[in-house]
């Protein structure tokens, strides 16, 4: 299930270098970035946002992968199932929120990446499928979901694009699939801290999407936090700020060991 073994080569490099992960039936291409040192370091699974099928959107994490690594983080940025060089259709963060599952199992295995340490991080869709995944099980400490779709209904019908109206009623299942591909129904089996950031200006992904999921965390009392960014749009350069994920993922590896 899970493809091409560690490399001694990504270790003796800081990369990026180009990983295969097989995923049911199809292969997700990845940057894999590791972190400098010898021991095991933490880990951040990257997740890029919607665009054209013909595309490549993971390219344009690749300063964020570096961010994190320079920070002292191993990073994976997969393409995701329905964008090249990956393979599959795109298909709303269904068979997506699997397919991550399983990256991060492969992540976790690698011998430079402490498996105790593993965090994800997404924009746009890339933040709903991030969200789903730590919701169903996924082994990470922490997520922060960046001008996240939260629930395709609400979605489609507050956008001001009319595109993603057809979007949420083909690709996300119409309403019949929508509550699959909602982080609301799911936001109680949210027990990782979350970072929500949000542009206040968005009417892409409106930016209640992340007010909704902040006010159900914190009534559900789960460890959340919202950074709404003044001004910004749906704009992956003015809100997806890879420091604030840095410094809240890095808080939570200090709790812990303040714990201990």
């Amino acid at each position: 299930m899970i493809g091409l073994p560690f490399s001694d080569t990504f270790a003796q490099s800081r990369g990026p270098a180009t990983v295969e992960i097989e995923v049911g039936d199809i292969t997700l291409v990845c940057r894999y970035f590791p972190a400098d040192g010898e021991d095991p370091a933490a880990a951040v699974l990257l997740l890029h946002g919607w665009s054209w099928p013909d595309n490549d959107p993971s390219a344009g994490l690749v300063s964020v992968a570096e961010a994190f690594q320079h920070a002292g983080f191993t990073a994976l940025v997969p393409s995701m199932r329905g964008w090249p060089p990956s393979g599959g259709s795109d298909d709303c963060a269904g068979r997506q929120v699997d397919d991550i599952l399983q990256s991060l199992e492969w992540l976790g295995r690698q011998p430079a990446v402490d498996p105790d340490k593993l965090f994800l991080t997404g924009f746009s869709q890339g933040g709903q499928i991030a969200l789903l995944a730590a919701s169903r099980g996924a082994p990470v400490r922490a997520v922060a979901a960046f001008a996240p779709v939260v629930d395709p209904g609400h979605w489609g019908e507050h956008t001001n694009i009319d595109g993603i109206r057809g979007y949420v009623m083909e690709e996300c299942g119409g309403p019949a699939g929508w509550r699959s591909r909602s982080v609301l129904p799911a936001a109680s089996k949210l027990v990782q801290p979350v970072l929500l950031v949000h542009g206040d200006a968005d009417r892409r992904v409106p930016t209640q999407q992340s007010v909704k999921l902040y006010q159900e965390l914190t009534a559900a009392q789960r460890p959340v936090q919202l950074r709404l960014i003044a001004g910004a749009e749906h704009d992956q350069d003015a809100v997806l700020q890879p420091q604030l994920a840095i410094d809240f993922f890095l808080t939570s590896i200090g709790d812990d060991q303040k714990q201990k």
